[in-house]
């Protein structure tokens, strides 16, 4: 499916901006989560230090005897884990054998923890902190771990555990506050992309539009220009360009008419001309012939010398005129198939005298049963064509050879003569119309077009190979069946 190239802007646009956007989101989020926790941390190591210097101060009290043992300190670890504004899971006091000697819950007080956190606190000279993870009732939580201890002497260490739990639901309002501002953002930018594309690309997709529209023989498509800036110059020399082919068409088909009509009337001199040559010379032959016939036409071996003669003319003007309806196709309905033998008989019956006259020897190799789906016209004409240009082309004498065969399932007509031969680079315009290389009033140019044609008409292929001083061979194939 196409996209057209308002669309690809608005979503490569949008896709970058979402990605940008997004980057800018997310890196936003990590470092106000990163500065929450950093805060909750500052906090809690601030507390430990207060409270474990204030604990020190009711240790070395109650070693003194000035006040009663564990009780200030038990108040102050309650008062200090219902302090509204710390969100503290426990506190604790432990002595040197990690016993609870103070907790905000009474329950946990003689208990023993051994993590190697407190451990680790109880020989450490700074506060400690680890992250503890969250169950499903209860929030992470940064557990802080202090060493109580004056001039080198440890009275056991700090512990509380400060609860992530705003910090996280703080995280989550402002990545909510983050995805809402994105979003609404988004929208905008959208918005403004969409815009943009409409003032930017939408004429650029109308130009397109307008380009795949016009057609030679179409009215004038132009589009409107709208500002001065470079889209407004590519629509205006696109409607110059419009014009300027709408002209040079019109000119052009006013020169194609004239062409028509110059080759029309090129052609018809050409015809006529060929034709009155082909004609006239047989015609002032009859009339000598009629002329001599008047003078000494008593003596009976002349006229019938002069009888040939004539019938010989009047055969080169039927064959001028066949081939010149056989052109216009004013030819009746006839059989689509033919017996080759028979076919060739009938014209080796016209052309004998030819061979006789000019000592051409022939030979044939057809099979007497051999039938191919050409009418039997058609097909004479095909070997008249043929046979005659070869007989011109032997005016000395020479040898003609036709060979039919049958060969996967085509027929094979070879027609080989020891003539004159034809040029390497004259041989490609034999099938041209009119195209002869015989004098003026010998040949028209149509028999080697005829034949070409004919033989394209039953589907099939004709070659021409040829040697100037050792003769031509011509080469057809026809489908056996059509």
């Amino acid at each position: 499916m196409d996209i057209s190239l308002q669309k690809k802007f608005i979503l490569v646009a949008f896709i970058s901006v979402l990605a940008v956007t997004s980057a800018i989101s997310v890196l936003a989020a990590v470092k106000t989560r990163s500065a929450l926790y950093s805060a909750s941390e500052k906090q809690g190591r601030m507390l430990a230090e207060t409270v474990s210097a204030l604990i020190i101060n009711e240790l070395i009290y109650e070693k003194l005897g000035l006040v009663e043992e564990g009780g200030l300190i038990d108040n102050y670890m309650r008062d200090l884990s219902q302090h509204s504004e710390l969100d503290l899971n426990f506190v604790a006091v432990l002595d040197n054998s990690f016993r609870v000697t103070s907790h905000s819950d009474f329950r946990e007080y003689g208990k023993y923890f051994t993590h190697p956190f407190v451990k680790d606190a109880q020989g450490a000279d700074q506060v400690l902190m680890r992250t503890v993870a969250g169950n499903k009732n209860q929030s992470d939580a940064l557990e802080f771990a202090a060493p109580l201890s004056i001039e080198g002497k440890r009275w056991g260490i700090l512990l509380f555990s400060l609860s992530l739990q705003d910090v996280e639901k703080e995280i989550k309002a402002m990545i909510s506050q983050i995805a809402l501002h994105s979003i609404l953002a988004l929208s905008i930018l959208f918005l403004l992309i969409y815009l943009l594309s409409r003032q930017f690309i939408k004429p650029i997709i109308d130009l397109s539009q307008a380009m795949g529209e016009v057609e030679v023989e179409m009215v004038e498509k132009t589009i409107p220009v709208k500002g001065n800036d470079e889209l407004a110059l590519l629509t205006e020399s696109f409607n110059e360009m419009v014009r300027r082919i709408r002209r040079a068409n019109e000119q052009m088909i006013l020169t194609h008419e004239k062409l028509l009509q110059s080759e029309k009337l090129a052609t018809l001199g050409v015809l006529s001309s060929s034709i009155a040559h082909r004609i006239n010379n047989p015609l002032g032959g009859l009339f000598n012939c009629v002329g001599l016939m008047r003078k000494r036409g008593d003596d009976q071996e002349f006229r019938e010398n002069y009888l040939d003669l004539i019938e010989e003319g009047l055969e080169s003007i039927k064959q001028t005129v066949g081939q010149l309806l056989w052109t216009a196709g004013r030819r009746e309905a006839e059989d689509k198939r033919s017996n080759i033998s028979s076919v060739l008989s009938g014209v080796l019956r016209y052309l004998d005298y030819r061979f006789k006259k000019q000592g051409i020897a022939y030979t044939q190799d057809v099979d007497e049963k051999l039938i191919i789906p050409v009418a039997p016209h058609d097909l004479e004409e095909l070997f008249l064509n043929i046979m005659i240009n070869s007989i011109q082309a032997m005016e000395t004498g020479g040898q003609l050879t036709i060979v039919v065969l049958r060969s996967d399932s085509k027929i094979k007509i070879s027609v080989e003569d020891t003539g004159v031969g034809i040029a390497e680079d004259k041989i490609d315009d034999v099938f041209d119309l009119f195209y002869s290389t015989k004098e003026a009033g010998v040949g028209t140019g149509l028999g080697m077009w005829m034949t070409y044609e004919l033989v394209k008409k039953y589907k099939g292929d004709i070659s021409i190979t040829s040697q100037v001083g050792t003769g031509t061979k011509v080469s057809i194939s026809l489908p056996e069946a059509l």
